[in-house]
């Protein structure tokens, strides 16, 4: 296939040095700039359109809005803050907890920068469907470094905030490194965005690490904004016995576009990936996952659900893939989607590859409307009909919020989701 390589804005904006080691970004630009950005006939990218990041002229990131803060502030106690704001780290907190060392990645020794620019399982550099991650590879300049010492429990969040506000279109190419040493614990929180009304386009790249017996909990949270454009991927590598739990929370969004990689590489090992979109207006919210099971006696488990209103869009596709040697597996997925209109639009895909004989494993996807006989069982008890299907979507997502592992943020974010119900059109209730 022809591939017609960058757009000329981007193309231009190339830097001739990068945080990865010369190499590696000297490889990266090469081949991003002949295999463009992925498109639609790439089997990854069928339904997701890049047009709006390939027209936007996007500037590199200066940094000029260091000091704009988020809109929202999580209930969260005492959090370790790592903010970013277009892109730029704006520096290491000076309370770290015991066990925690950060290091912005333009002050790390190079093997540590070879490390965050070399994940498992490694994209290619030849196939458009990792173009994205390349051209990061190609353009990042900022980032940080999270290591947790063996043996260290980290009660405190560790909470990225990307705040994305210029007053001009900003694109931005961030990579993280977070590295678990042996039975470690710790939990990272994305709270993403776009306070700006210009759009910006943030193509981050976070890569972890995650020892024997240690346990990585990674919660994404991104809020409404109608100009933010996220191109995001997540690498996760498991040791024997390591847990790395995800959750993927996305309230809105013009386009964002969410990939996990998982390979669970040591016997028993786990992961959960667990994810809720809320698509409205013309929104595109799309994950794409891949659990690679590479050892014996590993599980998984992964659950998302979507609700798309209006003439929103989701995406969810989720690969898992078991090796010949990965024997005794237990692995479940399943996508159950809800639509609140007819112009909303939902695609599911799961996949299961399986090259052993001994596993226990199962995937669906279901796509539906509201259950009429649960409507009809609350009308039946007084129920107006707007409050009765309020109630039945945010029952349907709750399942989902129920799940997240920080108490104060479940309470928080079943406020938020209630208030978008309560915002959105629902139908007038003619009988009430």
């Amino acid at each position: 296939m022809k591939r017609t390589g960058l757009p000329d804005w981007l193309s231009d904006a190339l830097p001739e040095q990068a945080a990865a080691p010369s190499e590696i970004a000297q490889a990266a630009r090469n081949q991003v700039e002949t295999i463009g950005l992925p498109g639609m006939r790439d089997e990854e990218w069928r339904w997701t359109n890049l047009r709006s990041i390939q027209r936007g002229q996007f500037n590199a990131a200066a940094g000029v809005g260091a000091d704009i803060e988020p809109s929202t502030r999580l209930p969260l106690n005492n959090p370790v803050r790592l903010r970013f704001v277009d892109g730029v780290f704006q520096g290491v907190p000076s309370d770290l907890p015991e066990g925690v060392t950060i290091t912005a990645l333009a002050d790390a020794d190079e093997a540590t920068r070879a490390a965050a620019f070399s994940p498992t399982p490694a994209p290619s550099v030849d196939n458009p469907n990792d173009a994205l991650v390349t051209l990061n590879t190609a353009m990042a300049r900022e980032g940080v470094v999270v290591d947790v010492a063996a043996n260290a429990i980290v009660e405190r969040p560790i909470v990225i905030e990307w705040l994305d506000g210029a007053t001009e279109s900003v694109m931005t190419h961030p990579r993280v490194l977070v590295r678990l040493g042996q039975s470690a614990a710790a939990t990272l929180l994305e709270h993403i965005e776009t306070v700006g009304e210009q759009p910006a386009w943030r193509n981050s790249v976070i890569v972890s690490t995650i020892a024997a017996n240690a346990a990585l909990t990674h919660i994404a949270l991104g809020l409404d904004g109608e100009s933010r454009l996220t191109t995001a991927r997540t690498f996760a590598e498991l040791e024997r016995d390591a847990r790395y739990h995800s959750y993927n929370v996305q309230l809105g969004g013009r386009m964002i576009r969410r990939e996990y990689d998982i390979h669970v590489g040591g016997s028993g090992a786990h992961t959960d990936l667990i994810g809720l979109m809320m698509p409205h207006g013309k929104q595109l919210l799309d994950t794409h996952t891949r659990i690679t099971h590479a050892a014996a006696d590993t599980t998984s488990n992964e659950h998302y659900r979507t609700i798309a209103d209006d003439a929103g869009r989701g995406v969810f596709k989720g690969r898992i893939l078991i090796e010949e040697d990965a024997q005794r597996i237990e692995a479940y997925q399943s996508s159950n989607n809800l639509l609140l209109s007819d112009n909303a639009e939902i695609d599911a895909k799961p996949e299961l590859e399986i090259y052993a004989d001994d596993v226990s494993c199962s995937h669906g996807a279901t796509i539906g409307r509201l259950d009429e006989e649960a409507l009809f069982y609350l009308r039946t008890r007084g129920v107006p009909l707007a409050e009765a299907r309020g109630l039945l979507i945010a029952g349907f997502a709750q399942e989902v919020i129920d799940e997240l592992p920080l108490a104060e943020l479940r309470e928080w974010l079943t406020e938020q989701v209630e208030r978008r119900l309560g915002e959105r059109s629902l139908p007038a209730d003619s009988d009430a």
